[in-house]
């Protein structure tokens, strides 16, 4: 009933059935033929002045009624642009014409049944789009005029389901009484349900907070599930165990689940990017539709009446970089890139000379406005999330990382995209912590790492095995497990230094092992490596830190560099890393940090009694904040992916006390982030942070200086446009591309 090969066959099949050919009616057509019944008495109407049924109908009329009963069957488009009525965002009462984003929903279904498949249908979307109120009168019509359907609809709470259902609802009552079948049962709740008893039909309306799963003890057909993504943990039980037991494919089958993104975590992110990665050996459908599709809605012309696009303005970097961003994703999805590309040209605005979907400008303006105004108030990631150029954006954490939005974006820019892989093998390393030898790079050589005691003239010997990137999976961060990222090589004239956060060996938290060059002369420090693992523990990490020390400080030599082997600083409470430590200075290392009281009237490292780092309350704080600022400044230069991803979501959480305290969200690590904290502050806590930055301002100042003229690549300043309308900037900015 979607697809227009599938709607011919139910045509032909129901003229067949009828002994006459069916017609297709105009919108105009439809209104006068209730109006005339109307006018000629022919309903009849309820003490409340409702039409409940018809009388003395003609021939010609019964036949009429015939026909459109067969349509409505049979043409799902034809339903709906002919008798669905809906509320618009504005309250207004108005019969149902396809959007943008509806159109292309619309499309995903009509492939899906021309392939036969079951319609099964994850959407991440924005707001407002309409997928919603489309998916509700999709389901009316297959409820109200289809035999034996079973269908179940609901929200994450009471109130949001209790609204789904009057969307549904009211497509039934704005039907013709002449249309629409008697219900047997209607109970308008969150509860509730809306029977048609004598076609073995209805709908039933559940929610996500309720006490047992989603359809259980029915057998189900069809089904609409909204804002999933805020059913949190109980997911699993409602629509895993509960819904999809109750769901088997059919070519009968029409089912959504629709949601905003949230988080790039738990049950909706996780079902998202496994049907995304893995479609169509899946259930679901993935579906992404971003704002932009939103044309009608984003922006408003009243939003453009009190906030009109200033003559001089140009995008901020933020907007040019979502721009490119969201082009960028349109450009790779044809169905999204023809029906905004058919959007422009139905406005006019005639496309590029490479036939490319560009954002407006008005859009341009509007998401601007927006992301600034979030960012001013610290709810950046909502906003984003809500209003995201692509479907990662859309799935990112909700809560705002202490880092902010913007150095993470700086960060991920600038970091080092190339870096080689290795394994470590050799004294102490167990052959459980090595990578299976399919992915040894043969064609390279191995890089032989020794040591000797400096206490009592012993050797240790390791070697560093080449991995074969190709072969590896970087999608999360055990792709990484038991693996040496090195991002830049050891080299002359360079002091390293090394942070170790250990862990029990017992796959939640890592043995995490950072190496950073420490910056000289106002330079920021560099990472360098980066080993993390899961299943190396406590005991184990001496090996692999000595290691991992030994390579990096086979060029340093004392006089050179600030000292003859690497800065090790590993976390002596709460790590247990004292075994690391202990094991390592019996081999004969012994540049460890030397940990102090800072509040201390007189600070004398070289008489301190303790050996490495020693989280407190108030060190951590220390060790963290630190941390915190060098990357948002640009005093570290941050390079792993991986220990990008923790810093996304590292925290402001509030203790019981009411302090607050930066840590991660729930189900994610910092390892890496304590590691390199460790790293970056220990061989610096005794510096002058002034003398530091004064050498970076006279280096600064020695710079080329700064173009500021008017960017004039993807955009044009609206200056140059001699009209102010909507219309005219879109239509200036593409001819300025023709140009």
């Amino acid at each position: 009933m979607y697809a227009q090969s599938c709607v011919d066959k139910r045509l032909a099949i129901a003229e067949r059935e009828l002994g006459f050919q069916i017609d297709y009616k105009t919108v105009d057509e439809v209104i006068e033929f209730d109006a005339r019944l109307r006018k000629e008495n022919k309903y009849t109407f309820d003490a409340t002045g409702t039409p409940n049924g018809t009388q003395n109908l003609s021939a010609e009329e019964a036949h009429w009624i015939l026909n459109e009963q067969a349509l409505v069957q049979c043409d799902s488009a034809y339903f709906l642009t002919r008798y669905c009525f809906l509320r618009d965002e504005e309250g207004v009462v108005m019969r149902f014409r396809f959007r943008v984003p509806q159109r292309i929903y619309f499309d995903i279904i009509c492939d899906l049944e021309e392939r036969g498949a079951a319609i099964e249908i994850l959407a991440l979307k924005a707001r407002q789009l309409g997928i919603s109120i489309f998916s509700e009168l999709l389901i009316a019509q297959r409820s109200i005029f289809s035999y034996g359907v079973t269908s179940v609809i609901g929200s994450a709470d009471q109130s949001k389901t209790s609204e789904m259902s009057r969307m549904l609802i009211m497509c039934y009552d704005m039907l013709p009484v002449w249309l629409r079948p008697q219900y047997t049962s209607r109970i308008q709740s969150d509860r509730g349900h809306l029977l048609f008893g004598h076609m073995a039909s209805g709908t039933s309306f559940q929610h996500g907070s309720q006490k047992f799963g989603i359809a259980t003890g029915s057998t189900v057909t069809v089904y609409h599930l909204s804002e999933v993504a805020l059913y949190g943990d109980r997911s699993v039980e409602l629509i895993d165990e509960g819904l999809w037991k109750a769901v088997h494919p059919s070519t009968n089958v029409f089912g959504v689940l629709e949601s905003t993104g949230r988080s790039n975590k738990g049950w909706w992110a996780d079902t998202w990017y496994y049907s995304k990665a893995n479609w169509p050996r899946c259930r679901m459908y993935p579906m992404f539709l971003p704002w932009y599709c939103g044309t009608d809605m984003y922006p408003k012309p009243t939003f453009l009446r009190i906030r009109p696009i200033p003559p001089d303005w140009r995008p901020n970097h933020d907007t040019r970089a979502h721009v490119a961003k969201s082009e960028l994703f349109v450009q790779s999805n044809p169905l999204l890139h023809k029906h905004l590309l058919a959007e422009q040209q139905r406005r006019g605005i005639a496309p590029t000379r490479d036939a490319r979907w560009r954002m407006p400008v008005d859009q341009q303006w509007w998401w601007e406005i927006g992301h600034e105004e979030a960012k001013s108030k610290g709810v950046e990631s909502s906003f984003l999330q809500e209003y995201a150029g692509d479907d990662d954006e859309a799935l990112q954490h909700s809560i705002e990382s202490v880092f902010g939005h913007q150095a993470m974006a700086e960060i991920e820019t600038r970091r080092v995209k190339k870096f080689d892989c290795y394994c470590l093998s050799g004294q102490s390393i167990e052959s459980t912590h090595e990578v299976q030898p399919e992915y040894f790079d043969y064609t390279r050589e191995r890089i032989p790492i020794r040591y000797a005691s400096r206490n009592h003239g012993d050797v240790y010997r390791w070697e560093l095995i080449p991995l074969k990137e190709e072969r590896l999976r970087f999608d999360n961060p055990m792709d990484v497990d038991r693996i040496l990222l090195v991002f830049h090589q050891p080299r002359p004239g360079v002091s390293y230094s090394i942070g170790v956060d250990t862990s029990e060996g017992k796959g939640q938290d890592s043995t995490a092992i950072n190496v950073w060059a420490l910056g000289d002369k106002g330079r920021p420090d560099v990472q360098v490596a980066e080993y993390a693992s899961p299943y190396v523990n406590h005991v184990e990490a001496f090996a692999f830190i000595l290691a991992i020390a030994a390579y990096y400080g086979k060029y340093m030599e004392q006089g050179v560099t600030r000292w003859k082997e690497p800065y090790v600083s590993i976390e002596q409470v709460q790590a247990v890393g004292d075994t690391a430590q202990l094991q390592m200075r019996k081999m004969g290392y012994s540049n460890f940090h030397r940990f102090v009281r800072y509040d201390s009237k007189r600070i004398r490292k070289n008489r301190a009694n303790k050996m490495g780092w020693y989280t407190y309350g108030w060190s951590r704080a220390l060790l963290i904040g630190n941390f915190v600022h060098s990357a948002q400044s640009g005093w570290a230069e941050i390079n792993s992916p991986w220990l990008i991803d923790e810093m996304k979501h590292f925290e402001v959480h509030i203790t019981k006390s009411g302090k607050e305290k930066l840590e991660h969200e729930e189900d994610m690590h910092d390892d890496r982030i304590f590691s390199s904290a460790e790293a970056i502050f220990c061989p610096h806590d005794m510096d002058v942070l002034a003398e530091r930055s004064k050498h970076r301002a006279v280096e600064t100042a020695s710079l080329p200086q700064l173009d500021l003229s008017p960017y004039r690549g993807n955009v044009i300043l609206a200056s140059e446009h001699r009209g102010n309308t909507v219309d005219s900037i879109d239509d200036l900015l593409y001819s300025d591309r023709r140009r």
